[in-house]
């Protein structure tokens, strides 16, 4: 198959299952903060396919959060989801530069929380008009999302192992 063909199959792929588990009734959803299992994942195998897969995919879960997340939480979903591309896009550099993937996984985790608890603590105020709540808020953000990294790597790794062994995603970078 072309390249071109296969990364948009699967960029659809990808896409579709980064909107369809925002459906997932495995979700816990605070005033502030959301864990959908699974939902970094598709996102996660992007990273091994190229920047504009990953970007497509980023879109998915954003508008998937975005139907599924009632306002004004929704705000702070979609931005938090929006952010994944900051740490995706460092994977991506990182493994181009054959960086230890263990290196890769924490480096991405530490990123990821930063970025999710910055965008949790800037937005907090327009739910809850309280400061010290929107720190707190950030804080259970940033280490939630560590968390939640973790899991949603534990999930991708086998799944990774398995699209590279069929010769669906091409080992570039490992």
């Amino acid at each position: 198959m072309e390249k071109k063909t296969k990364e948009l199959a699967l960029a659809a792929i990808l896409t579709a299952l980064s909107l369809l588990i925002t459906y997932s009734p495995l979700k816990l959803v605070l005033p502030f903060f959301t864990l959908t299992l699974g939902a970094h994942v598709p996102t996660m195998l992007a990273v091994f396919v190229g920047p504009w897969v990953t970007v497509m995919t980023v879109i998915g879960s954003c508008l998937g959060f975005f139907l599924t997340i009632p306002a004004p939480n929704s705000i702070i979903v979609v931005a938090r989801a929006a952010t994944h591309i900051i740490f995706a896009f460092a994977g991506m550099e990182m493994l181009k530069k054959k960086y230890n993937i263990i290196l890769v996984i924490v480096v991405t985790a530490i990123l990821h929380a930063l970025a999710e608890g910055i965008v949790v603590y800037l937005l907090t105020p327009i739910i809850l008009d309280n400061s010290t709540a929107a720190l707190t808020a950030g804080g259970i953000a940033a280490l939630g999302t560590i968390i939640h990294h973790a899991i949603d790597t534990a999930i991708t790794a086998p799944i990774l192992f398995s699209l590279t062994k069929a010769k669906i995603i091409k080992r570039r970078y490992l």
